[in-house]
């Protein structure tokens, strides 16, 4: 459903059903103008069983051109809200603090915490937003709070106001393949803002030498036991500099690298050998084959035994 409002004010306090293991209810409160121009967009949608279950999908999705005196202010709804700030001013406060608004920012949040955004009053807000949940939302909002405020800056080359556009033009298009190329749409959105968050500051040219070198020294010696220590004395760097810059140019840990690449030779080895578990184990550099069984069956989900019968042919 879309549909445009005049400029009124409105104001609730909303009981809606908790997601708690324990049942019961929660409190979302909301107090909100309905200031935006006749030619501002909002459009309602109510995702199918299976893409509540399985997709990310849009709740609610919008263009506005705001006037003065807009604003929303809420919390307790569980959804998440990316806006794209178009151009204009305006402000955000998020748990807290406040952040000034302009044109080409974005601002990312859950909107279960209190959060208050409003138009300036010279420079009125022109946004594209979307408040949407599914799949895995939770995981990436925390990816993108782990690595940045609620506010993110985007270059004039930024694909998110068209991936925002494109969303909402498909809301329009009621059809079998909507939930899906919505989903699409989000997981490309969630993707380039989680992504253009962590790389904030990170340039190949910048990279240190080192990243590199401890790469391919994981990477050619990963049955050995290998210190953060040793890595350090050999870079002449900070342990815990060299670890921090390091994961932020790998995504990983020196030590869940290292990790990583043992998995990858284990499952190898496991397809394509008959070589016993506790063998395997120690061609690794993993001595104890409960350890080594435990890292396996968290990364994997399955034991290494488990893992073997899915992938070797019967006989």
């Amino acid at each position: 459903m879309a549909y445009n409002q005049d400029n009124i004010q409105g104001s609730w306090f909303k009981i809606i059903e908790s997601c708690g293991n324990l049942g019961g209810v929660s409190l979302m409160k909301e107090n909100f103008t309905t200031a935006w121009s006749e030619d501002s967009i909002r459009f309602i949608s109510t995702p199918s069983t299976f893409a509540h279950s399985n997709l990310f999908y849009v709740q609610e999705i919008g263009h506005f051109h705001t006037l003065p005196g807009y604003f929303t202010e809420r919390e307790g709804l569980d959804s998440y809200l990316i806006a794209y700030i178009l151009r204009g001013r305006g402000q955000l406060t998020y748990r807290d603090n406040s952040y000034s608004l302009g044109a080409h920012q974005l601002f990312f949040i859950h909107c279960d915490s209190h959060h208050h955004y409003a138009t300036h009053p010279l420079e009125p807000l022109e946004l594209l937003w979307v408040h949407f949940h599914g799949s895995a939302s939770s995981a990436y909002y925390k990816q993108y709070a782990a690595s940045h405020e609620p506010v993110l800056q985007q270059n004039n080359e930024s694909p998110v106001s068209t991936l925002l556009r494109q969303t909402l033009q498909i809301q329009q298009q009621r059809n079998a393949a909507t939930e899906f190329l919505t989903s699409k749409l989000l997981v490309e959105l969630l993707t380039e803002i989680v992504l253009s968050a962590q790389q904030i500051g990170l340039s190949e040219s910048d990279k240190p030498d080192y990243i590199d070198a401890i790469c391919q020294t994981l990477t050619s010696r990963f049955t050995e036991s290998i210190s953060l220590d040793e890595l350090a004395r050999e870079h002449a760097v900070s342990k815990y500099h060299m670890a921090k810059r390091f994961k932020q140019y790998t995504g990983f840990s020196p030590h869940e690298y290292l990790i990583s690449i043992r998995m990858t030779h284990a499952k190898e080895r496991l397809k394509y050998s008959e070589m016993p578990v506790s063998e395997i184990a120690v061609t690794l550099g993993i001595d104890n084959v409960s350890h080594f069984i435990n890292l396996f069956k968290d990364r994997t989900g399955d034991t290494p035994l488990v893992y073997r019968k899915k992938w070797q042919r019967p006989r």
